[in-house]
């Protein structure tokens, strides 16, 4: 439950790259081999509204760049790397928090540029069919609309949604550092040992001393009272002899 968000953002852009391809392809398929293989040939989906008709683009919107398919091969790869780059590295930093709209705008922004890649590849050209009657609007396929809504999506993205993913993220890391720095206080603490003071027996050695110098002293005195006592019976018993 913790990685809901980063798999549905990560599933939303794989889906919808895979759908916009697969539509983009076999519209064109359908559409333009089967119902108007020739350039110029045309068919009404709603009179005086969208038509379809068959346009070969060698050029990038609304014709620009047009006979240089190398280098728009080239800018549109480069293009699409760094955007899945800046996507995959939101995805790592911001992991379960992840934007759901940046998700879409990615899947469409490459879904888009892929299907127009395989036309300019395969062909040297872009193939486009869609086209409004009812005022003057370059002819375009799926794949462009697509990239239309990524790109919409990825400035409302970077215009209402970066810098607060950016400062909720500061935000985080600072508490993340003070929870952190407050664990290892307290870690910190636990492991200190605070070592008992040595105890001053310096008194009761001085007093165990004097006590044995004392008990010496007396057994001193004992003896000698002992020795005057026998030197008296000894000169008592000399003067009794004489």
């Amino acid at each position: 439950m913790k990685n809901k968000k980063v798999y549905l953002s990560v599933i939303l852009a794989v889906v919808i790259l895979c759908f916009i391809i697969l539509l983009d392809l076999l519209t064109k398929h359908f559409i333009i081999v089967e119902l108007i293989p020739k350039v110029g040939d045309s068919i009404d989906v709603i009179p005086g509204f969208i038509n379809f008709v068959y346009v070969k683009n060698t050029g990038a919107a609304w014709g620009m760049l047009a006979g240089r398919p190398i280098f728009l091969i080239i800018i549109s790869l480069i293009i699409l790397g760094i955007y899945i780059w800046f996507y995959v590295l939101r995805v790592r930093k911001f992991k379960h928090k992840t934007s759901i709209v940046l998700g879409i705008s990615a899947g469409l922004i490459a879904g888009g540029c892929i299907g127009n890649l395989v036309d300019r590849i395969a062909f040297g050209y872009v193939r486009d069919f869609i086209n409004f009657q009812f005022f003057n609007f370059p002819v375009f396929n799926f794949a462009d609309v697509a990239l239309t809504f990524g790109i919409i999506l990825m400035m409302i993205y970077f215009l209402f949604i970066f810098s607060k993913e950016e400062s909720k993220n500061k935000n985080n890391e600072l508490k993340t550092n003070i929870s952190s720095d407050e664990k290892q206080i307290n870690i910190d603490l636990s492991n200190s040992v605070i070592e008992p003071l040595p105890k001053e027996n310096n008194g009761s050695d001085n007093t165990n001393i004097g006590k044995e110098n004392n008990d010496d002293n007396k057994e001193n005195l004992d003896k000698n009272t002992e020795k005057n006592e026998k030197n008296e019976e000894k000169t008592s018993n000399s003067d009794k002899g004489e």
